[in-house]
């Protein structure tokens, strides 16, 4: 029981490391937003390069949010909230395992609109 409370606390601290590092981001981009509302252009520098578009981690964030949420899902149905047997230990570590990576991709993604924000500053 030791060994799962001390993963748990590993996890929660990557999450708060993450969350940091979120409320960091935001903070900037919302600051830029503000500042800038009338002429739009950090959105508009965005836009108007096209050849820079790609696939936005918001959509790998949204996958990996509802494998988090199946997972949550899963533990209700067979009681892996207080784990005894190994589908329910997969179940509820796969959970957190897809909430770190969901965190990760909110991450990269605030990243990406940070480095277009932060010049406008």
């Amino acid at each position: 029981m030791l060994y799962i409370k001390t993963t748990e606390e590993i996890i929660f601290g990557l999450l708060s490391i993450l969350g940091v590092f979120a409320v960091y981001y935001s903070l900037i981009i919302s600051r830029a937003l503000i500042k800038h509302k009338k002429d739009r252009a950090p959105l508009l520098s965005y836009l108007l390069n096209p050849e820079r578009i790609r696939t936005p981690y918001f959509v790998f964030a949204g996958l990996f949010a509802f494998l988090t949420g199946l997972m949550a899902f899963l533990d209700f149905i067979d009681g892996g909230f207080n784990p005894t047997t190994a589908l329910q230990y997969s179940t509820f570590f796969f959970g957190f395992i897809f909430a770190i990576v969901t965190a990760v991709f909110i991450i990269l993604d605030m990243h990406f609109w940070y480095t277009r924000f932060k010049r406008f500053i």
